[in-house]
């Protein structure tokens, strides 16, 4: 097992905090990989679903969008990211994100030998989140809500639109290093935490590019508003949304880790009442 899987001693004999986002001991691949497509599936489902419904909604009202519409995009992303972070962590480390899949293992806080099951994981699961908005808004959901799929405002061209994606991973992945990846924060409470984040960063950049803040959210999406029939700019894709996220989650995960100092070790899953206290 890698440094950035096992959880250790802290110096001094303090003991680590337990949070939702370790996955216990004995885990194997083949469950990390059905939690990894689950968690993605959800977060797409409810993220992409949130925003189709958004834009049904208004356009059924003949209604722009507000700053209450963004608010509500925003609290629904952090708030559903939370819920998943407590079903799915325990089994996966629920990354769902091949942004955080990358950023971690840069630092080496993930190893790279499950990369790519994780990858694919996250890509298979966004595909079906998004096929699942599909499914419940019916046709409307890509004539109207674009099956949630993101794209850049008018005045935001791709390159702005790769910084600003970028701050908004840099956000999140800063959070998830404090929390999730560091054994000296307050035991419990990464999954809330993490989730405010992505509310924050949401709430921030989404009149901008939507704040997908994640490559797998974007995609499932595009991919299936691309297979319905609509027009899906690729290249936006690719440089705002797969290397925007990528490079501010690689760059959030080298800041911490050389900012705080961050030990070797990762946080350890919570522990029950039935669990002596002490033991690694």
């Amino acid at each position: 097992m890698s440094v950035a899987e096992e959880a250790h001693p802290l110096p001094g004999g303090q003991e680590e905090a337990g949070q939702p986002t370790s996955r216990e001991r004995g885990v194997t691949m083949g469950q990390r990989f059905a939690g990894e497509t689950l968690g993605t599936a959800l977060l797409v489902f409810f993220h992409a679903g949130t925003a189709a419904s958004d834009r049904l909604l208004r356009h059924d009202a003949g209604v722009p969008k507000t700053v209450a519409d963004v608010a509500f995009l925003a609290l629904a992303d952090g708030l559903s990211l939370f819920v998943i972070i407590m079903i799915v962590g325990k089994v996966s480390g629920v990354l769902i994100n091949p942004a955080v899949t990358l950023g971690l293992a840069s630092v080496r806080r993930f190893p790279w030998k499950d990369v790519p099951a994780y990858l694919a994981a996250q890509v298979i699961g966004a595909v079906i989140g998004a096929a699942a908005v599909l499914l419940v808004f019916g046709q409307l959901a890509a004539e109207v809500g674009r099956v949630g799929a993101v794209r850049l405002s008018p005045g935001t061209n791709i390159w702005q639109g790769l910084l600003i994606e970028g701050l908004g991973a840099f956000v999140l992945v800063l959070a998830i290093s404090a929390t999730a990846e560091d054994p000296r924060s307050p035991g419990g409470w990464a999954g809330f935490a993490i989730g405010m984040a992505l509310a924050a960063a949401v709430f921030l950049i989404e009149p901008a590019t939507g704040a997908a803040v994640n490559p797998a959210r974007a995609f499932g999406p595009d991919l299936v508003y691309a297979l319905a029939g609509g027009a899906v700019d690729w290249v936006a894709y690719l440089v705002t949304y797969l290397a925007g996220p990528i490079l501010g989650a690689v760059a959030a995960a080298t800041l911490y880790r050389a900012l705080a100092k961050q030990p070797d070790g990762k946080p350890a899953p919570p522990r029950t009442g039935a669990e002596p206290r002490g033991e690694n």
